[in-house]
């Protein structure tokens, strides 16, 4: 059994998810959408993830990035290493896809940073 937090709406039910052989029960939900949300979380759990890239010859020494859509949860402790090693030219503007991994996974900045010196 798995226990999951909603957040699909204000009430924050407190969802539990079993399996058996055939089928998927979930109980604690007020709404229809906590089902939903409990089924997801329970066969594929995924989340935006955040993350700070550096920055070469910028005002700041870092951006912040995120990815452009949801990805596994399994994926965000390899993407994060691997974006430890990334660094971008300056300037960079908010919106701009600074990295796509070769799964796909586009990682966006969140916020600008100008040149260093301007």
């Amino acid at each position: 059994m798995k226990e999951i937090r909603c957040t699909e709406c204000e009430r924050g039910c407190l969802l539990r998810a079993d399996s058996d052989l055939y089928e998927i029960s979930v109980s604690g939900n007020y709404c229809p959408r906590g089902r939903e949300y409990a089924l997801k979380e329970y066969t594929n759990p995924v989340r935006l993830a955040t993350f700070n890239v550096r920055v070469r010859g910028g005002a700041s020494p870092v951006v912040s990035a995120r990815t452009a859509r949801p990805i596994a949860v399994a994926k965000i402790l390899p993407l994060s290493r691997l974006l430890l090693r990334l660094s971008v030219d300056a300037p960079v503007a908010a919106g701009q896809t600074l990295f796509v991994s070769l799964l796909g996974e586009r990682i966006i900045s969140t916020s600008a940073v100008e040149k260093e010196g301007i």
